[in-house]
């Protein structure tokens, strides 16, 4: 019944991924600065001329950003609508393809790199996505996973903060006061939980697409925690290189004092 329904889940997801074009505008506003760090960190680790797969590029100018210091750069989607305006960034050295990460189209140990940047927090299945990047990953390969920690307690400071100041928390997580304390609390416990688990935990949450348009990851399906991606990459056989990958100083700071509990996942992790 569980499966059943998360598979249903998945379905609408895409669905909404190919139709909605409130949310390709979000995705369209995310230009070359919004994605420099992602493509920094994944630059530093990656060897000259690797192959690299982006997974879940959306717009596809993360690919192309990759390819311009030149790389050999596969970026895809599960929505053609999403990549339908990168046919003209295609190159020798850049193509792009519709798939789903949980079902990569790709022969064993293809890629030197496979990355994704907000794309963990969007599948079903967080644990056989993961599975699907290692699979397709070459032997010493570097995976690099990036995207909003849902579980770090700092998300409620920062949105009781915006309402102190007269502003506004996000969408579904923190609409109110009340709301964005009971939040952070909950997320500091369930971190404190999972750190001190032998187990990855991936839960589940059923996606908000009508608060979708907002950002803010309403349609998250994983509620997504930097723990629970290095337990699982671990107990797969992976060499975890760092937890906490940053570029700024602010995010080395963060990065260094609370690794499992900052606002953002950047886990690099090499295939051993």
């Amino acid at each position: 019944m569980i499966m059943d329904t998360i598979k249903e889940e998945r379905e609408k997801l895409k669905q909404f991924y190919e139709t909605s074009n409130d949310y390709k505008k979000l995705l369209d506003a995310h230009n070359r600065e919004y994605l420099q760090t992602y493509v920094d960190i994944v630059a530093k680790y990656a060897k000259p001329k690797s192959r690299i797969l982006d997974l879940g590029s959306g717009n596809g100018l993360s690919s192309s950003m990759l390819s311009e210091l030149g790389h050999r750069v596969t970026g895809t989607d599960i929505s053609h609508f999403f990549l339908a305006d990168s046919a003209k960034l295609q190159s020798e050295s850049l193509n792009y393809c519709i798939s789903d990460a949980l079902d990569l189209p790709f022969r064993d140990e293809t890629f030197d790199v496979v990355c994704s940047n907000e794309l963990i927090e969007h599948v079903t299945d967080a644990p056989k996505a993961l599975l699907e990047m290692m699979r397709v990953l070459k032997n010493g390969g570097i995976l690099a996973v990036m995207g909003p920690n849902l579980c770090s307690p700092f998300w409620s400071v920062i949105d009781l903060i915006s309402m102190a100041k007269g502003g506004k928390g996000r969408h579904v997580w923190a609409e109110t006061r009340r709301q964005a304390l009971a939040w952070g609390f909950n997320n500091f416990t369930l971190s404190m939980k999972k750190r001190f688990s032998k187990k990855a935990d991936f839960i589940h949450r059923k996606p908000d697409l009508d608060k979708a348009i907002f950002g803010g990851d309403s349609d998250s399906a994983y509620y997504a925690s930097p723990i629970d991606i290095e337990k699982f990459l671990k107990a797969n056989g992976m060499k975890i290189i760092r937890l906490c990958e940053a570029v700024s100083t602010q995010g080395r700071i963060m990065g260094r004092l609370f690794p499992r509990f900052g606002l953002y996942i950047s886990v690099v992790a090499r295939k051993m």
